[in-house]
């Protein structure tokens, strides 16, 4: 009984430490010790529904067009979201020869080699791009050399209020011990049964098309901006267009030949732009006679694809709606290396 005890408080220990320090649950997703909690979608997490549990595939097998013959080697850097994250697309997905990508949440310190042919890719889902230009871009920093800088911990005393945040803990704690398949399965349960019964379901998700289909709350909660259905006023609009005009000429000081933007479709853009009063927030944006760089519209491809450009259980594209995006921005990439400028 006493070396059972010791070992269920040694249990207990290790629970508390993982449920406190923010950094050894990455680590454990990264070492594949435990789930990360999205192997079957993000929607599915926010809201464990059986019918929406969509395995992770890992897109393969994309080969990009072949480049017209040019004078200089092409180096495309990405500023962009989750969709063009690392895992999701890379180097061997582009026809250029280097390749660098930042998040929009870090900032990319940045010395431009003038002998490359350097193209700025701006890359926002639709959900957050009003918040994004709500200001001039930031990311690029001018300094004697390239590199990425994340934000920073914050002071000790900061990291040591976030670690006993109750919430951080309690979502630290959910990811260690309960994203596993038998718990999820549990968590199917009450799910459905709440869904079922009372036609209720979790608030990070909402259901469209008679519950056939999962989008993220933000798509359609029209008390933020993040919505489809939030009208977008064309003062705001004006504004938007002024901060990517200034983020664009901010780029071309910086010595970049080419900067392209590509806005990704919410999720409820493509499968239910009837839900509400729909804001047309992408068309505005490319059709806006202050738009002065070349854009990536996949939005009437995806809408000719229905269900399949998304995910079922994600708010993210599926591989055919990831290969359609990746053949336009290749091919704008060959028509501008291949151009009277280049």
């Amino acid at each position: 009984m006493k070396i059972l005890r010791y070992v269920v408080l040694a249990i207990g220990c290790l629970i508390w430490i993982v449920g406190l320090s923010p950094s050894i649950l990455p680590w454990l997703w990264k070492e594949q010790v435990v789930e990360d909690g999205y192997q079957y979608g993000d929607l599915y997490k926010l809201s464990t529904l059986s019918e929406f549990r969509d395995p992770r595939r890992q897109c393969a097998g994309y080969t990009p067009p072949a480049r017209p013959q040019s004078a200089r080697k092409v180096h495309l850097y990405i500023i962009g979201d989750s969709f063009t994250e690392k895992g999701r697309v890379a180097k061997a997905d582009f026809a250029v020869d280097e390749y660098t990508y930042v998040h929009l949440s870090e900032f990319l310190h940045i010395k431009l080699d003038t002998n490359e042919h350097n193209i700025l890719l701006i890359e926002s889902v639709e959900r957050h791009f009003r918040q994004r230009l709500s200001s001039q871009l930031t990311v690029l920093v001018p300094d004697s050399a390239t590199f990425i800088e994340r934000v920073g911990p914050g002071k000790f005393m900061h990291r040591l209020d976030e670690a006993f945040k109750g919430s951080h803990t309690a979502d630290r704690l959910d990811g260690f011990l309960f994203q596993n398949d038998l718990a999820l399965r549990v968590k199917e349960w009450k799910s459905d049964f709440n869904h079922r019964l009372f036609d209720r379901e979790a608030s990070g998700v909402t259901l469209v098309n008679n519950d056939r289909d999962m989008v993220y709350y933000m798509d359609t909660d029209t008390s933020e901006i993040t919505s489809s259905f939030t009208p977008i006023r064309p003062t705001e609009l004006d504004s938007v267009m002024n901060h990517l005009e200034a983020s664009r000429h901010f780029a071309d000081s910086l010595g970049f030949d080419n900067v392209i933007l590509s806005i990704i479709p919410n999720k409820v853009s493509v499968l239910s732009p009837e839900y509400g009063p729909y804001n047309h927030l992408i068309e505005k944006v490319y059709q806006n006679p202050k738009l002065g760089m070349p854009y990536i519209d996949v939005l009437p491809d995806f809408r000719r694809l229905g269900r399949a450009a998304y995910l079922k259980g994600d708010s993210h594209w599926t591989c055919e709606g990831q290969t359609i995006w990746l053949n336009k921005v290749n091919a704008m990439i060959n028509r501008i290396v291949s151009g009277p400028s280049s």
